[in-house]
């Protein structure tokens, strides 16, 4: 029967009588210990208000919890079953309500046969409980909360810290982030906190955040960490500023001392990281941050092929989900100093969070088919790719970028599949499936916060389905999914994958949770309180909810107190379309409105009931990909190369070659300067004359990418290829043997002469007599090595200041960073990225590279004192090999 239809007294009575049964059911534990999938015992829940639990195993003696409400409806118990094509799950469910024993199996092959099929587990006292009357949503929702309990450890360890040895958690304990990644990584963590576990365990949460947060080696000056990664580190990847939205979300879940400590500690890292990368990695003249992508950081991925040796040209790229990022930290950090009383760092930090999100939204949305690109490629070529992510596209609509329709259209026209959404689109050929050709729960989940958002009912539901999916086969939350078929595993040959699949994957289970929590009940906190607005599609209540009259999620906890939220949903109807509204909103009885809810309204024990009403309400769409035959449908052109640039009738032309597709099949657009300036050139061109430059033009730089005629899908663009005359005598270049050195030793070793050993505090490279050929802009760039890693990880990418002063004056005309990442070989040589200055051909300069207070690497952070590999605990490492300084031209003209 539905609560809505009850009379008015006896309706009272009823809600007065679930509140008294609710007092005294909630606890907390300070159990350290209980055993995993694996059979080892990591920790369970301790401070955080939620009891422990063996996560597979039987229900406790005591049976049904005391104050325990169930769904109404005509649904019954028994069993379920999920069909998916051949495949199928299937759910049979044993005692009472909120002591529920779950049987789930599956036919579907499990990835490493993990875990046992079928699976045993049961619901747990002490543990939030949801009841639907549909088995397999309750039972996934159970299994969710086993999955966080056993990536719930009092100690951590990952074989790159510590010597592989456990890392002792500080009381509460960490979230390790999955059965196959036993640390605790920065964007993982920050994520799952931001999508679920702040609200389930923030203390817990709170440690992993804080592990996270390091002052350097000397003490003091803490930033956030960037972990090991592409090139060696930071600043190649600088994604550690989303640790902001696990920090903003948890802030609402944490009171008293608890709250203040992180606050101050997170206020005091968040200033240093936000005025650190204001100086390393922030790019005044596109007012964009720069640096690899967040979360899709496997470079020959989501990257053109050409920069996954190169992540100097990574680090040159100004990427969405980064960007969104560090708008978020800025937010944080005027949230946090508002709060501190510091009026001036939070005034800068929200202008420079206003500008920041109109830069975005400026730079890389492609009103033609209204959608952010996912990345520029870098200095040379400054354009927006028209390739585009999921996770950024998801974080763009809740940040606000753009206004209301170029929000709905983001939702909207993002390339969905069958089994869910790809985080990447168009996926690239010739490369294994990860990233590529992968769904992400973690995203999926960010992307339904995004359809709620802006009332998209299709996506809501196809992607509620889609996690309901991939959770149900599996009997876990796996990290990832092919694209195409949602298997754990596809076998493609060379290209099979995805390569790396964890069971229970910390933000893949976050995930999950987010979906029942956030979108099906609505649940939105502030610094303000908790406030529940449902969003319940006329489909998925048809469908998933056909059986239900009210929906109940018991006892979510919320600083120490417990809420039991009852929506009580609309008969089912025949109209399918949009989505029901909000009525009713009552708080133990009283009518409380959209309101906020502070805990000081709070009683230990709460029963909210939410009204849904029928109301007319358009459907939108989802821009869903069905033809996935071969698989032609879904993926971009390979790169062309340009090959060179000559002159041609008094005119420029650019000389390509494609990627190895039909020519019948593609056409080529090219760009100059990071501007299109010439589209759907015949697949079969392998040139283009430039009718607007000779070569007495600026030094213009090329790139070249292909499109599918038939799909539309765009390729990554071509390494851009510039013009520095047809001697290239616009590029002048000193050699290690002319350099003033101090510190290093000079040597002809790797191939040329280089200075090695160079690079600590203190060391300098000066070249004096620098007489430029040409007057106007020019980059300063360095030839160096730096073997000191590999490519694909590390923590000692080198970052060095270049000076450049007029030698006549003594006068700084100039001075920028130059970033040179790991090579993974001395014997390598490679450009560094580049410092812009202005200089004129009249006058001689001296230009000195040096190592200052802010071309630090992550092996300036204790954090890292543990790390197995250079910069660790041999101490901070800032060695390059600097074999060539260089001055090109962009002008031209003397």
């Amino acid at each position: 029967m539905s609560m809505r239809r009850i009379p008015p007294l006896y309706r009272a009575f009823l809600q007065a009588l679930a509140i008294l049964l609710l007092i005294g059911a909630y606890g907390c534990s300070d159990d350290d210990s209980n055993p995993d999938a694996d059979a080892q015992l990591d920790a369970a829940p301790g401070d955080a208000g939620l009891d422990a639990e063996p996560p597979d195993g039987d229900l406790p003696d005591g049976g049904l919890p005391d104050g325990c409400l169930r769904a109404t409806g005509p649904g019954a118990e028994g069993t379920d079953t999920w069909l998916d094509g051949t495949d199928q799950a299937q759910v049979s469910v044993t005692g009472p309500a909120c002591g529920r024993s779950f049987t789930l199996s599956t036919t579907q092959a499990l990835r490493d046969n993990q875990p046992a099929n079928p699976r045993l587990y049961s619901e747990v006292e002490g543990w939030p409980s949801l009841s639907t009357n549909n088995l397999m949503f309750d039972a996934l929702y159970a299994l969710a909360l086993v999955e966080v309990r056993q990536n719930s450890v009092a100690s951590i360890q990952d074989g790159a810290y510590n010597g592989g040895q456990p890392i002792t958690c500080p009381q509460g304990g960490c979230f390790e982030t999955g059965r196959l990644w036993t640390f605790v990584w920065t964007r993982d963590t920050s994520y799952a906190v931001d999508l679920a576990l702040g609200a389930l365990d923030p203390v817990r949460a709170m440690n992993s955040l804080l592990f996270k947060v390091s002052d350097r080696r000397g003490g003091g000056s803490p930033q956030i960490v960037q972990d090991t990664g592409s090139g060696g580190s930071y600043p190649v990847s600088s994604d550690r500023a989303v640790w902001a939205f696990g920090a903003a979300r948890l802030l609402h879940w944490l009171g008293g001392q608890e709250r203040q400590t992180f606050a101050s500690r997170a206020l005091e890292a968040v200033i240093d990281t936000v005025m650190h990368d204001r100086e390393v990695v922030f790019d005044a003249r596109t007012g964009l941050y720069r640096g690899e992508q967040s979360f899709l950081d496997w470079r020959e991925q989501s990257y053109p092929s050409w920069t996954g040796q190169d992540t100097a040209q990574i680090a040159m790229s100004q990427s969405l989900s980064t960007n969104l990022g560090h708008l978020a930290l800025l937010r944080l950090g005027a949230s946090l100093a508002a709060e501190a009383g510091d009026v001036a760092f939070q005034t800068q930090a929200q202008t420079w969070a206003s500008e920041l999100s109109e830069a975005i939204h400026a730079t890389l949305f492609h009103q033609d088919l209204g959608l952010w690109g996912t990345f520029t490629t870098g200095t040379l070529d400054p354009s927006p790719v028209r390739h585009f992510d999921l996770l950024g596209t998801s974080l763009a609509v809740l940040a606000g970028l753009g206004d209301v329709e170029a929000r709905e259209r983001a939702v909207r026209g993002y390339p969905q599949l069958p089994p869910g959404p790809p985080v990447i689109w168009p996926q690239q050929k010739e490369t294994a499936i990860y990233h590529n050709r992968g769904i992400w729960p973690f995203v999926t989940a960010y992307y339904l916060r995004a359809a709620k958002a802006v009332r998209n009912d299709a996506a809501v539901t196809h992607n509620v389905h889609s996690l309901v999916r991939g959770a149900a086969l599996n009997l876990s939350n796996m990290e990832n999914f092919e694209a195409v078929t949602g298997d754990p595993w596809h076998d493609d040959g060379a290209y099979s994958g995805p390569v790396v699949n964890s069971q229970r994957q910390l933000w893949s289970v976050a995930g999950y949770l987010s979906m029942v929590h956030d979108v099906i009940f609505g649940l939105e906190s502030s610094d303000a309180g908790i406030r529940f607005q449902p969003y319940v599609p006329r489909a998925l209540r048809a469908g998933l909810f056909g059986g239900a009259d009210t929906l109940v999620l018991n006892r979510l906890p919320y600083q120490g107190k417990a809420v039991t939220v009852v929506i009580d949903l609309p008969p089912v109807t025949a109209d399918r379309a949009g989505a029901y509204g909000v009525g009713s909103v009552l708080l133990n009885g009283a009518e409380v409105g959209n309101a906020f809810l502070a805990v000081s309204q709070l009683q230990p024990e709460n029963l909210l009931e939410v009204t849904l009403v029928d109301q007319p309400e358009a459907s939108d769409v989802i821009a869903l990909v069905s033809d996935t035959s071969e698989y032609r449908s879904i993926f971009a052109p390979l790169p062309p190369e340009i090959t060179g640039i000559d002159e041609s009738g008094g005119h420029l032309r650019v000389l390509f070659q494609g990627g190895g597709e039909p020519s019948s099949e593609i056409v080529f657009d090219i760009y100059r300067d990071g501007l299109l300036v010439a589209s759907e050139l015949p697949g079969g061109s392998i040139s283009w004359v430039d009718p607007e430059a000779t070569a007495a033009s600026p030094s213009h730089c090329y790139s070249v990418a292909a499109r599918f005629l038939l799909s539309g899908n765009d390729g990554q663009h071509a390494r851009p290829f510039c013009w520095w005359g047809a001697s290239y005598e616009r590029i002048q270049t000193w050699d290690a043997q002319v350099f003033d050195a101090l510190g290093g030793t000079l040597v002809n070793n790797h191939g040329r002469y280089h200075y090695e050993s160079w690079g600590e505090p203190g060391h300098t490279i000066t070249l004096h007599g620098v007489a430029p050929d040409f007057t106007g802009p020019h980059l300063v760039q360095a030839t160096y090595g730096n073997g000191a890693g590999a490519v694909n990880t590390g923590i000692t990418c080198a970052v060095k200041r270049v000076v450049v002063e007029d030698e006549a004056t003594d006068q700084v005309v100039g001075e920028g960073l130059l970033v040179m990442p790991h090579l993974g070989s001395w014997d390598r040589w490679e450009g560094s990225t580049f410092a812009e200055v202005s200089l004129e051909a009249s006058h001689s300069y001296r230009v000195i590279l040096l190592h200052d207070e802010t071309t630090l690497n992550m092996s300036d952070f204790e954090h890292n004192a543990l790390y197995g590999g250079s910069g660790g605990s041999g101490g901070a490492y800032h060695y390059v090999n600097i074999a060539e300084l260089k001055l090109l031209s962009r002008v031209g003209s003397p």
